[in-house]
């Protein structure tokens, strides 16, 4: 995405249309949406002329802009189709994109036999393909091969199909741009139209370009706008591995400057190796990855929708104490008098299980 000029317009306008006919009597409208979700918008209305237009199976478009009067830019569209209905004269329908199709599609039996060697990434476009959502975009490919121990087959519908195919697309990286066995991992949604994009953030590089820097000195962001939330779900401070074969073969690990911040929360694996050596070099691993809680922040920004999911934000704020770099994984976009945006950025942790797991697999998966 390209860096978004930190000048904020005055003007906002957005229109709607609901089976290509002007829809003029919406009144506020509100978009969220989460990565690997559909997009959803609800639009209060007012007047008995705008019941008679709306049905459950209708197709919606939005289309909102910001500019001055002579330069008013049209950038953003969302289209979906309207799923639920408040019927009154001061009504309101709520629309979800095209992913909807892929949730709600017929079941297909996905076969071991069609799929084996095939990239997820190029699997996972296929399933997209689907009731006029556009795939033009799905190129790049991932380099991740389907195996027949992934979790891929049987009875699912195509978004499940999806899912499972994302769920397995983490790649370990180990360079000197990132810190040791970092996790990256794709993700998918429809941010604009019906075009489906595939992403790969990568928050933790130390090259990584954000697309805006939120501090005060920016006047982009108020202190009293930010929240952070800490999760401590994955936390491991003390780590017991032993040999699933011998268990006189074992190797235990601790960091005491985690655990004088949060206490002693420890982690007890069975791991299929009689070396100590490379027992002791899961359990510093696992501890180097779980020693400090997940964060994720919420943030409140004004006349500001440009910023979308798998952008990267750099926050800078004497709150803080230091800045932080993190990805768009939701977003509420509140649309009236002005654009009122409230924006949910960091990654949550994998589990410790598919972390072991992806050391496991070739680095370069």
């Amino acid at each position: 995405m390209p860096v978004i000029p930190q000048v904020f317009p005055e003007t906002l306008y957005f229109t709607v249309t609901v089976d290509g006919v002007g829809f003029p009597y919406a009144i506020q409208g509100q978009l969220n949406h989460k990565i690997n979700k559909s997009r959803v918008f609800n639009c209060s209305f007012i007047g008995k002329e705008a019941l008679e237009m709306c049905s459950v199976g209708a197709i919606v478009e939005v289309n909102w802009g910001r500019g001055n009067l002579t330069n008013l830019i049209d950038d953003k569209k969302f289209i979906g189709v309207i799923k639920n209905i408040q019927p009154s004269e001061k009504g309101s329908f709520t629309a979800f994109d095209y992913t909807t199709f892929l949730a709600e599609s017929q079941y297909i039996n996905y076969k071991i036999e069609d799929y084996i060697g095939q990239d997820l990434y190029f699997a996972a476009a296929d399933a997209c393909d689907y009731k006029g959502i556009d795939t033009s975009r799905l190129t790049q490919g991932s380099g991740i091969f389907i195996t027949e121990e992934m979790n891929l087959f049987g009875w699912k519908t195509r978004k499940e199909f999806i899912d499972a195919c994302f769920n397995e697309m983490k790649i370990v990286v180990n360079d000197d741009r990132h810190p040791t066995n970092t996790i990256k991992q794709w993700q998918y949604a429809i941010r604009t139209g019906k075009i489906m994009d595939f992403f790969l953030p990568d928050e933790d590089n130390i090259i990584t370009h954000p697309s805006i820097t939120l501090s005060i000195d920016n006047n982009n962001i108020i202190d009293e706008k930010i929240l952070s939330h800490i999760d401590t779900t994955h936390l491991i401070n003390a780590v017991t591995i032993v040999s699933k074969t011998d268990e006189t073969i074992f190797a235990q690990l601790e960091d005491m400057g985690s655990q004088n911040k949060y206490g002693v929360i420890g982690y007890f694996l069975q791991y299929s190796s009689l070396d100590k050596n490379k027992l002791e070099d899961i359990a510093y691993k696992i501890i180097s990855q779980y020693k400090n809680p997940s964060i994720t922040y919420s943030i409140s920004l004004t006349n500001s929708d440009n910023i979308e999911l798998g952008d990267i934000i750099k926050i800078d704020m004497a709150a803080l104490p230091s800045f932080s770099t993190k990805t768009v994984i939701e977003y509420s976009i509140d649309l009236g008098n002005e654009i009122k945006t409230r924006y949910k950025i960091g990654l949550p942790q994998v589990s410790v299980k598919e972390f072991i797991d992806r050391l496991k697999a070739p680095i370069d998966r």
